[in-house]
Parts: structure tokens; sequence; C-alpha cells
């Protein structure tokens, strides 16, 4: 059995650790000790802007999972890395890892970096076609975390801190259209799309593809966030009133804090959707690709915390069961190895977690 340390004990680190622990040594580090930890899985309570304390912590181990807020994420990758130490992290913050090459390569160390959700399993197998097909055209890729309750205004829970989810929601879209560069504002271009067993929902462009802009040539690739009908309409409202403007931001993430909070048992959903374009095997192809996973009441687990904590902690086996180049690696990149891909979901389909091909008119 390895040891692993997972830096931060909130919804979706609490699930990782919980997982990981199954198999592994597996001790959890944050400023306070969750109420609801397992038995079973260390504490270690640590400051991780404390940079000497946060290196010392992380030295006895022989992996780093990293799932920290997005304003602590870069800082602490970076001083993971400096250690030498090889890590694992789901932090969506707005730096750009890829940058932290360099550092990662001269310390020996391995990173695989935005290893949750979407970014994290939409790149995986986004590389999985840049792997399979002779030539990707066009990726598109639609997800998003629901509560199965619809309550007005929002129609929204959230799983991570509103902070995060605000900024996602204003921070400009990159994408790229016919070989072109394109970035429009978040909450833009909203269309409807049919679930089975759930119906209509909407999608909006955000800022989701990360490292897919640099990594892949792919001429049309979008990311857009999935929520129930009218919820991109009413945040837009908010947005033009000031709440999110940097004055307010922390007011509003306050307010929003009580209104987005899951009570106890209180159930989501999670939709994934991948659209691929493409030549494969000289022919003209399209396909798509659906995940529909609800609230683990056996265990209560959240959907969101189980794909993405469950993605994260088959990628940090991967790590342990085989040597990855030292250096930034992105989801994409693991997805192009075929044996790395095929353990990955394999991983995630013992654990439920299945995205399954659909009709195209599904």
């Amino acid at each position: 059995m390895k040891k692993i340390i997972v830096l931060g004990g909130g919804r979706i680190g609490r699930v990782i650790a919980l997982n990981l622990s199954e198999d592994h040594t597996v001790c959890l580090a944050d400023i306070q000790k969750p109420d609801d930890l397992a038995s079973g899985i260390e504490f270690k309570q640590l400051d991780v802007t404390d940079k000497a304390a946060l290196q010392k912590a992380v030295s006895d181990f022989d992996l780093v999972v990293g799932a920290l807020p997005s304003v602590l994420g870069f800082q602490a990758l970076k001083a993971v890395l400096e250690t030498g130490q090889s890590i694992v992290d789901i932090s969506f913050f707005t730096e750009d890892p890829l940058h932290l090459d360099e550092l990662a390569k001269q310390h020996g160390a391995t990173a695989v970096v935005d290893m949750g959700l979407a970014p994290g399993l939409t790149n995986l197998f986004a590389g999985h076609f840049v792997a399979t097909y002779d030539q990707v055209d066009e990726l598109v890729c639609l997800v998003g975390g629901l509560p199965v309750e619809r309550i007005l205004p929002f129609q929204y829970k959230a799983p991570f801190a509103p902070l995060d989810v605000m900024e996602e929601y204003t921070r400009p879209a990159r994408m790229r259209r016919n070989g072109q560069a394109l970035t429009l504002p978040a909450l833009t271009e909203t269309e409807t799309l049919y679930v089975p067993g759930i119906g209509d929902l909407e999608a909006f462009n955000t800022d989701g593809l990360r490292s897919l802009l640099d990594t892949v040539d792919i001429p049309t690739m979008a990311e857009k966030t999935i929520r129930y009908p009218g919820h991109a309409r009413f945040i837009s409202q908010l947005k033009s009133a000031g709440f999110f403007d940097d004055k307010h931001r922390d007011s509003t993430a306050q307010v929003l804090q009580q209104q987005w909070q899951f009570k106890p048992g209180e159930q989501d959903l999670t939709v994934l959707e991948i659209r691929v374009k493409g030549v494969q095997d000289g022919q003209q192809n399209s396909e798509k690709y659906r995940m529909i996973d609800y609230f683990d009441t056996e265990n209560n687990i959240s959907s969101m915390a189980r794909t993405t904590g469950y993605t994260c902690a088959a990628v940090a086996r991967l790590m342990l069961n085989n040597s990855l180049k030292p250096g930034i690696m992105a989801p994409e990149h693991l997805g192009q190895e075929i044996s790395y891909f095929r353990q990955i979901t394999a991983d995630l389909a013992n654990r439920n977690v299945v995205i399954n091909k659909v009709s195209l008119f599904q």
C-alpha cells in the first residue's frame, strides 16, 4: 500500500480520500478537520499558504493529491513540485499550469493537472479521439451538476465554493472555430438540449477547454456548462446589476453560499455530453457520448463528488502504478495513451461512473 496525502478536505477532497483509502494509506490535510471524516483516514492540520509547512508535510508521501479552492491551488502546486513530489490536481485556478512544466522537470516531478470532471474527464476523451481518429474536426463538451429538486430563482446548488462558480460565470470563454481562436463572454450562445429522464436543459459558453487550446490540433472546439432552463438569463441579470463586480463579489458569494448550499441528504445529478466529428478509418464520422450520474444514496455521496473525485482517484492509482515522465501533463495527454484511457475508464466503471455512446438523435 502506498501513502497518499490529499490537500483539501472539502466535498470533493473528502471523497477522493475515502476512495483511495480502499487500497492505500491516506492522510487528509486541511486547516480544519472535517466533522464527517471517515475512519481509517489520517488527518493532518495544515495551512497550505505556509509554504515551508506544506513542503514538509508532503515530503513523506508517495503521491500528493490537490483538491484546494482555486485561489490556493496554483501556489500549492508550485510548492509541491519544488519538493520533487508528484501530484494529481483538480484545482480550477486561473493560472496556466503548463507554465510550471520546466519547474517540474527540474525537480523530477510529474503533475497531472485539471484532473476532475470538466476539465478532466472531458479532456481525457478528447485525447482519446485524437489518438483514434485520423483527424478530429470538431469537439464540443457540455457538462453540469444540478440539484434534483428545482427551486427558483436559481434552480441550482453548488458543490464548490461560490467564488469558483462565479469565476466560471465571469471568465471569458475561450474556444476555437474553423481554426481561429475566439473569445466570447461566459453565459452566451445558450442552446437547449434534451436529456432522457430529465427533460430540457440549457447549455452556455464557459471557459472549460483550458489546456486543450494548446495541446491538440482540433480546428473547432467549445465547452459549455449545463443548467436548468432560465438559469443563464437570471445570472446574466445579476452580472449586469453589478453583483459580480470586484467590489461586491465577496458579499455576493456570502449570500450565494446560503442559497446554493446543499442541505444534508439533498440530492444532485450530473450530466455530461461530448460530441465529436472527424475522419476515422478514412471515413467521415460523428459520435456523441453521454453520462447521467445520480447522488449515491447508499453512501451519501453527491454525484459531482463521485464524478470529479473518482476521476481524480483513478488517475492517482494510474500514477502510482506507472512511471509517467516528469513535467506537467494534461488529461488529454493520458487520453492519447490507449492503455491509460482504458485503465481510467475501467476504474470509473467499477464505481458506476460510465460514459456511453448514444445515438446522434438522442
